[in-house]
């Protein structure tokens, strides 16, 4: 992860106004930590909606969730993936929309990423992809894909799901950004004495 990046990421909802500043690779990678347990858990109405089918069982999905895209076997804040990383992810792993949020503005800070998504859940829809009926039974609810669908284009107008419940530092990508922008930041080299700068001052 380099500051370009993030100034690419972030920088895109600064710019918009949702969030004040991009935060520094040290604060995202500390503020990642703080996510991944969410990240890594299933909220009450996504293990309802998730595990109807037999697919959708843990045991059962996650491997042919990573045989589908292996990457998303390595979690992370996605912040350096590309917009069909996310896309294949979302394709292949239930969220409910309240979760959708994050997803969605990072695919929002890509050129091109809601589209894409848009596109790729329409063929699932359509069944134009041979992935469209394993990717319907992994995600084990029926509307899913459609959902996608809306939710895509209705982010390309700036409107994103209502974060109900969930807790607003994690559910969306500018929550997220304004969290880990007011995490403490790694000291300067001069903290520790390391930069002439600092040698200069001793002398």
């Amino acid at each position: 992860m380099t500051q370009a990046l993030l100034d690419a990421r972030i920088g895109y909802f600064v710019r918009k106004g949702l969030t004040a500043k991009v935060p520094s690779q040290w604060q995202v990678r500390v503020g990642w930590l703080a996510m991944l347990p969410i990240t890594l858990s299933e909220s009450e109405r996504e293990r309802v909606r998730s595990r109807s089918t037999f697919m959708g069982q843990v045991p059962v999905r996650v491997p042919l969730q990573l045989l589908y895209h292996p990457a998303q076997g390595l979690a992370d804040t996605g912040l350096t993936r590309d917009a069909r990383h996310v896309v294949r992810h979302l394709l292949s792993v239930f969220h409910e929309d309240a979760f959708l949020g994050y997803d969605l503005q990072l695919l929002e800070s890509m050129p091109g990423g809601l589209s894409l998504l848009s596109r790729e859940a329409q063929r699932v829809v359509d069944g134009t992809t041979r992935w469209a009926p394993y990717l319907r039974r992994l995600v084990g609810w029926p509307t899913y894909h459609a959902d996608l669908v809306r939710l895509a284009e209705a982010a390309l107008q700036g409107e994103y799901p209502d974060p109900l419940d969930l807790d607003p530092r994690f559910a969306t990508l500018t929550g997220f950004a304004t969290f880990c922008a007011s995490l403490p930041n790694w000291p300067e080299l001069a903290f520790y004495g390391f930069s002439k700068e600092s040698s200069d001052v001793r002398d």
